[in-house]
């Protein structure tokens, strides 16, 4: 009998892991292939909360392109495999 152990930790990790192998892919390639570079910045800018007794900065930047959505969907489609 064959067990399914799907569970969100395992997609979350096989979701970075693709964007991760396809950004990388992309930017290795990028040179011979420029359309697979091409892509957006998404995010928010640091911004910085100053408590006097602490300091906190805040900031969140993606960068997708091609490659790394291409890796998206291939990591989508082997996690609905497994």
């Amino acid at each position: 009998m064959k067990r399914n152990y799907r569970s969100p930790v395992i997609l979350v990790i096989i979701l970075i892991v693709g964007l991760v192998i396809g950004g990388v892919l992309g930017q290795v390639l990028g040179s011979f292939a420029p359309i697979i570079n091409q892509g957006r910045s998404i995010g928010l800018s640091t911004t910085k909360l100053d408590l006097g007794i602490i300091n906190i900065t805040f900031g969140f930047n993606v960068s997708l392109n091609l490659a790394a959505v291409l890796g998206l969907i291939i990591a989508i489609l082997l996690y609905q495999r497994m």
